[in-house]
């Protein structure tokens, strides 16, 4: 198994993990100026394509880890993480309780970030809007733990991202959980369909390019989260000059951080 140990800008680093769509990192050393970070069985393109997007970031080193090394750290540090209804769990675990809906994933799709505030906020607001029977696609899944929040209310469930990596873990983490989740590659210029829901955990600079686009796709609502604290203006005033309604705004901030927040939307035609 190959971990990349990298460095970036710390006031870019959320955006990173945004770009990673949940998939997670282990945190070596943080700072006001630079984060030093390990990512494990990662697309090594992948991760340099993310940075070149942000300008800035880098891989420092590469190596070989032993398998059960990283998976015996990996069930020493990972905690359930209760985001009711439900409750986030690594996949060797079976959850006992009655009270939440149990989402497993993969080794090494959450370690170290304790799944990080926007994925949070889209996974509190999915029950509220979705309900049994509704067509979703989840825009960028990544790990398809939001389809698969979605599948498990009865939803039918559709999934793309643009990397070839992310719409196999979310195949994988799907089949983890006995759902239904129709996942493929693709890029938003691809969806041809409508939609009940749209769910797009995304960077603002998507937004920027295809605001206009996705408000055309969905007939129900649109859940739209990955937005920093500087961002909320600009989505009301795209909101506001689309003629759509915004029906709940929701915030959460960074562990430590309370004036870092991030900011979800619920959006709706008029």
């Amino acid at each position: 198994m190959k971990k990349y140990i990298c460095e970036i800008p710390s006031d870019l680093f959320e955006i990173f993990l945004v770009e990673l769509n949940g998939y997670g990192v282990e945190i070596l050393n943080k700072d006001e100026n630079i984060t030093v970070f390990a990512i494990y069985d990662y697309d090594k393109d992948a991760i340099n394509n993310i940075f070149e997007d942000l300008g800035s970031g880098r891989i420092v080193l590469e190596e070989d880890i032993k398998e059960e090394d990283w998976e015996e750290k990996w069930k020493e540090n990972f905690k359930p993480i209760e985001i009711p209804p439900f409750i986030v769990i690594p996949e060797w675990e079976i959850y006992q309780g009655n009270d939440l809906i149990p989402i497993k994933l993969k080794i090494a799709m959450a370690f170290g970030t304790g799944l990080h505030p926007s994925t949070q906020i889209m996974l509190s607001l999915i029950p509220k809007y979705i309900s049994q029977g509704d067509k979703v696609i989840d825009v960028g899944c990544g790990t398809g733990i939001l389809s698969i929040a979605s599948a498990k209310l009865g939803a039918e469930v559709y999934a793309i991202d643009i990397e070839k990596e992310a719409v196999e873990e979310c195949k994988v983490n799907s089949w983890e959980n006995e759902v239904k989740v129709n996942c493929w590659q693709a890029s938003i210029e691809d969806i041809k369909d409508s939609y009940d829901i749209v769910l797009s955990n995304l960077q603002m600079e998507i937004f920027d390019k295809y605001f206009d686009r996705l408000k055309d796709i969905f007939k129900k609502y649109w859940l739209i989260s990955g937005i920093f604290k500087d961002e909320k203006d600009k989505i009301l005033k795209m909101a506001e000059n689309s003629g759509l309604e915004v029906v709940e705004i929701k915030s959460k901030p960074e562990e430590g951080k309370p004036d870092d927040l991030w900011y979800g939307f619920v959006i709706k035609h008029k």
